[in-house]
């Protein structure tokens, strides 16, 4: 109290206090120094607010660096996608070749014979014991031994001879509606052929005109599962994996609570988010010139098309497919959610409605605008074009106009959702 000249306790604590913070003179003095220039800070803060590109290639900068520290995620970016290629490549094949399939020949004639002689010279098919009664065709098609068997009625030959309509039955095991639908087409078609010849050697020209039909495949001639699948899963997988890893690197920021750095820092939403994403589409690219060599000089699948038009496609579809990335990271709060949610959202919409199996056209309703809206129709359309049918860039320049509409549209919605909540 003596040091401080002070009357009692409180005013010598007082003014310590001032002495150490400041005089309220002093903090008067320094909020009047900074009314005299209104304008000098919000003119910086609105000139740190404008699109800085080194602002956004330190976030790319970061984010390149955090993958480089983990080895796992690097992995999953770099080989994930040629793991999954060799999966869905041998994986999804709808080829019907080896057939096993047994007769019921209840004529036991010269022309039965030769009319299951002529099935079982065909490589789609496998001949097994033939079968004894309808008890045992039963049997040995519920147990799975047999996926077709072929029912001759007694008289066979005979009526064949006369003239007579005859019918031959043909039980297919319909458990894989696709594979039963194929081996019935096989079935007719090497009917028509059985028929084709007898008519030819019975003599009669006018009526084995009726059965001049020749078929050709365009595209595809050796109508290979392998050849198509491949061009498709290319899409898939460079849709999923750098959607995954893009929602990923956002959400992680939310899980550790680092994304405040973000909110309290002049870096505009843009900035963020694209500095978030150009690393991943550049893995994302690395993938697609991966999964490409891997399909031609792996699968043995030819490229017929330009390889410049498949590129451009590339780029623009790994743009959207990691915008993708970000829109989703904007819902999510955990790792674990974005991973299940991104593989949700990418894998069902693109296996379903893009085309991939069935054709885009023959949707109807829902189904149909989801077709029609989701990325990788288009990108379906330009692999399968590039590689099957020998497109260029010309043909092609419909399926680029909605990728690039999609891009300003993902990144615009991402950064709307990220302003709210940030707010």
């Amino acid at each position: 109290i003596a040091a401080r000249h002070a009357a009692k306790l409180e005013d010598a604590f007082i003014s310590l206090l001032e002495e150490t913070i400041g005089s309220p003179d002093a903090d008067a003095k320094e909020e009047d120094r900074a009314a005299s220039q209104p304008e000098a800070i919000p003119s910086a803060r609105a000139a740190s607010r404008r699109f800085d590109v080194r602002r956004m290639f330190s976030y790319t900068r970061r984010e390149t660096l955090e993958l480089v520290r983990d080895p796992v995620r690097a992995t999953l970016a770099l080989l994930g996608s040629v793991i999954l290629m060799f999966v869905f490549g041998y994986g999804i094949n709808l080829d019907v070749e080896n057939l096993a399939f047994a007769v019921l020949d209840r004529d036991q004639t010269t022309t039965s014979r030769s009319y299951v002689l002529d099935i079982a010279g065909s490589r789609y098919f496998d001949e097994h014991l033939p079968i004894a009664d309808g008890a045992d065709l039963d049997q040995r098609m519920r147990n799975g031994e047999l996926s077709l068997a072929i029912e001759i009625p007694s008289g066979f030959g005979r009526d064949v001879a006369r003239g007579r309509a005859v019918e031959i039955g043909a039980w297919i095991d319909g458990a894989m509606p696709t594979r039963a639908e194929t081996v019935q087409g096989y079935v007719e078609g090497m009917h028509a052929h059985w028929l084709a010849e007898r008519t030819r050697t019975s003599g009669d020209p006018a009526a084995a005109s009726l059965f001049q039909l020749e078929t050709r495949f365009r595209y595809n001639p050796d109508v290979k599962s392998l050849v198509a699948m491949v061009p498709a899963v290319i899409p898939l997988l460079l849709l999923l994996i750098p959607a995954m890893l893009t929602a990923l690197s956002v959400v992680r920021e939310k899980e550790l609570g680092s994304i405040v750095n973000f909110y309290v820092t002049p870096v505009t939403r843009l900035e963020f988010l694209l500095g978030k994403q150009l690393p991943y589409i550049v893995l994302a690219m690395v993938n697609f010139a991966l999964l490409t060599a891997f399909a031609v000089f792996g699968f043995g699948v030819p490229f017929s098309g330009s390889l410049l038009a498949f590129v451009i496609g590339a780029v623009l579809y790994v743009i959207v497919a990691t915008g993708i990335g970000l829109l989703i990271s904007t819902f999510m709060k955990s790792q674990i959610a974005a991973i299940f949610g991104t593989a949700i959202l990418t894998i069902l919409p693109a296996v379903q409605y893009s085309g991939m199996i069935d054709p885009v056209s023959s949707l109807q309703g829902a189904s149909a605008l989801i077709g029609k809206i989701f990325p990788t129709t288009y990108f379906m359309a330009i692999s399968r074009g590039t590689f099957s049918k020998g497109l260029g860039f010309t043909e092609l320049s419909p399926s680029y106009i909605p990728l690039l509409i999609a891009i300003p549209a993902l990144l615009g919605v991402s950064a709307l959702f990220l302003k709210k909540q940030a707010n």
